[in-house]
């Protein structure tokens, strides 16, 4: 019997052992299993990323990546703040661990220890979607045992909007958004309504309305015919805090309809309102300059007539507008005419609000804005590049004036200096 033990004995330590293996194998594995993604990031600036687009505000310092602490990046609906460690000339974040798969990444956004955005990447079909190799979305997959390292770039945000890198909003505490839809005629002396053109701006109220303040932009073309029904219904959006009650939270909303200009504050409980009772803003439905809670000004929007329309260039369906192509510019000036209201590009049912001069000397261009009697202007925005103009929202053109009713104004522009560049030159311009 004793004979028997030892082996036995000698027999269970094995199983034991085995077990205990087993066991460490089976946790092993299952760590193993658990992949992830590192995403390493290369950062630059619009101005370099892509010639031509230039911004009088730029703030060099605040486009170091050292100053960067961490990344948000939302990925197939998740939302991961994932800390930063300098990697070789490059930044790197740490491993974010996911399980099997492919996942959508839908927004990245590195911010500083104090929470202000600092770099982004864009999305394919915002403004500055062509200035980077992989924009925003884009799919990754994970794999067992593995750990991924993918090279991203993301671009300055300066004092560039959300808009133009295809967000609604860089406050990452605020994940809500309330829509308030927005559809506008306006009327044709033989034929009756027709559908308005729109362009929408939303500020956080009518003291803070510069570039750096907007809160998003959007815009509806009017084209009834098209098959696209947004060309027709805008919808804003409208950051939402369910933590404050909605009568405490408004918006002011600059809105071109036609090139007209009119502006309101909204509270999101009068939003809730309209939403609740029609589903929809319905503007100027009655064709006697009815706005609703919109207030006239007297303001429309006006551009330099020139060589090429904004539909010649398939930047729109229905938009009226011009950008002009020079070509084998010598040192001189030019002058063109800025036309207002001036609908389906027809100058004939425009008005004629003023002159633009264009002094090239070198690289430097020189636009000015000079107004006929009895007109002056609240804002200037101002393209000139290299290239084809690739919007028409002028508030994304990288030059931009708010002025209080001047009835001149300039900015000077440095281009390559080979004597072709583009422009485009809008104001809002007001009797």
């Amino acid at each position: 019997m004793k004979k028997l033990i030892k082996p036995f004995s000698l027999l269970f330590a094995c199983a034991a052992m085995l077990f205990m293996y087993s066991c460490q194998d089976e946790e092993s594995t299952s760590q193993e299993e658990q992949g992830g993604v590192e995403f390493l990031l290369a950062g630059d600036r619009v101005s370099t990323a892509k010639s031509g687009i230039t911004n009088s505000k730029n703030d060099v310092e605040s486009c170091d990546m050292a100053l960067a602490s961490y990344a948000v990046i939302e990925m197939s609906g998740e939302t991961y703040n994932i800390n930063l460690k300098a990697w070789g000339d490059n930044y790197k974040t740490d491993l974010i661990e996911l399980g099997p798969g492919t996942y959508q990444v839908t927004s990245v956004q590195l911010y500083d220890t104090d929470d202000h955005p600092l770099y982004a990447t864009p999305s394919a079909d915002s403004e500055f979607g062509p200035f980077v190799s992989q924009a925003l979305p884009f799919d990754v997959t994970v794999e067992n045992y593995r750990k991924i390292e993918y090279d991203l770039e993301v671009l300055c945000i300066e004092a560039f909007t959300p808009p133009q890198f295809g967000f609604v909003f860089w406050d990452i505490t605020i994940k809500q958004v309330k829509n308030l839809c927005v559809f506008a005629n306006y009327c044709m002396p033989d034929t009756g309504h027709a559908v308005a053109s729109l362009d929408a701006f939303v500020y956080p109220n009518e003291n803070e309305t510069s570039d750096e303040d907007l809160i998003w932009s959007g815009s509806a073309d009017g084209d009834y015919n098209s098959d696209d029904e947004a060309n027709e219904l805008l919808c804003l959006k409208l950051p939402y805090d369910p933590s404050i009650p909605t009568e405490d939270q408004s918006f002011f909303i600059k809105l071109f309809v036609n090139g007209i200009l009119v502006e309101t504050t909204l509270s999101l409980d009068e939003v809730d309102s309209i939403n609740e009772e029609s589903g929809y803003l319905h503007l100027n439905e009655n064709c006697d300059d009815d706005y609703d809670d919109f207030d006239e000004t007297g303001c429309e929007t006006a551009f330099a007539f020139g060589n090429n329309t904004f539909m010649d260039l398939e930047l729109t369906n229905g938009r009226w507008g011009w950008a002009n192509e020079f070509t084998d510019v010598q040192d001189g000036t030019y002058t063109l005419d800025i036309w207002a209201g001036a609908g389906q590009n027809n100058t004939s049912s425009g008005t004629l609000v003023g002159l633009l001069t264009i002094e090239v000397s070198g690289t430097d261009v020189t636009v000015t804005y000079d107004m006929n009697s009895g007109y002056r202007m609240i804002e200037t925005h101002l393209y000139l590049g290299d290239n084809p103009p690739s919007t028409i929202a002028p508030g994304q053109y990288g030059n931009t004036n708010n002025l209080n009713g001047e009835s001149s104004d300039s900015f000077t522009v440095s281009y390559s200096g080979d004597g072709d560049f583009w422009i485009i030159a809008h104001a809002v311009v007001c009797e």
